[in-house]
């Protein structure tokens, strides 16, 4: 396959996840998505499973499921967890969610709200406007995927010679590392600039979504900021906020790393709520 062609798929594909993680919650059909690629829909599915290395069905299914896990903390019932979910009945939901995690709705919600007797954290709550993002997206655990994910966003931006234009950048991890398959945990090495960029290749775009976040700051290594959104868990449980449907994300307040000793570093946290 010819580079160009291949870039040309990437980023039809990868407009595809991002609006299905946009809209995971409506009927997603296939003409509907394979018009957002720009595909015929009798090619799309192969195309899809090629770059995804996984079946559109089950990308739904596993993006709806996962959108799931951190709204057991909050005060929905299982019933409007599903509905918000994309599910249309208690009983389909129900049938999903055990067959992916081997456990049903009513015992992970009962083991999400568990206290785990941690020092309550307290955040700020801001507003924020939509940030417009370069961003790739790598899969597996989360320390390989964002070095990774880092690794291809630094050598694009590069061979662009964007450095000077970088005004900051954020992390996404989509899913909990507790519950979904470490192969198939998605993360979103995002980098906002001062002006609009054409992305390449593994490079594409997407929003970070404005609105109300509850914001918690990590200091130090971001190896252990899993350990920080634990906490936050507690928080949400503690709290009785209600969470809107965006996913949490990082901002890394040190743009360049590099020569910092990892105890310096510092790292916004922000969870999405009403």
């Amino acid at each position: 396959m010819k580079k160009t062609t291949k870039d040309e798929y990437l980023q039809s594909i990868y407009k595809v996840i991002y609006y299905i993680e946009q809209n995971y919650n409506n009927d997603l059909t296939l003409e509907e998505l394979s018009k957002v690629a720009s595909f015929s829909k009798y090619h799309f599915h192969r195309i899809f499973s090629s770059v995804i290395d996984e079946n559109l069905s089950d990308y739904i299914r596993r993006v709806r499921l996962s959108s799931t896990t951190m709204k057991f903390k909050t005060n929905l019932s299982i019933t409007q967890i599903a509905q918000t979910s994309g599910y249309e009945t208690h009983a389909s939901f129900s049938k999903a969610f055990k067959k992916h995690f081997k456990i049903t709705p009513k015992e992970f919600s009962k083991n999400a709200k568990k206290k785990k007797g941690n020092k309550m954290l307290e955040p700020k709550i801001v507003e924020i406007e939509t940030i417009d993002v370069l961003y790739v997206r790598k899969t597996g655990s989360y320390m390989h995927s964002a070095d990774e994910a880092w690794k291809t966003m630094v050598t694009f931006v590069s061979q662009n010679e964007l450095f000077e234009k970088a005004v900051a950048r954020y992390g996404i991890s989509h899913d909990n590392p507790n519950v979904i398959e470490e192969h198939n945990l998605r993360y979103d090495a995002c980098l906002e600039l001062n002006e609009s960029v054409n992305p390449m290749g593994e490079v594409s775009i997407k929003q970070i979504a404005g609105g109300k976040y509850a914001l918690f700051m990590h200091k130090g290594s971001y190896a252990l900021i899993g350990e920080t959104f634990r906490n936050i868990g507690d928080w949400i449980v503690e709290s009785g906020v209600s969470l809107r449907d965006e996913p949490s994300f990082q901002k890394y307040l040190n743009l360049d790393p590099t020569g910092i000793k990892e105890e310096d570093l510092r790292t916004e946290l922000y969870v999405p709520i009403n």
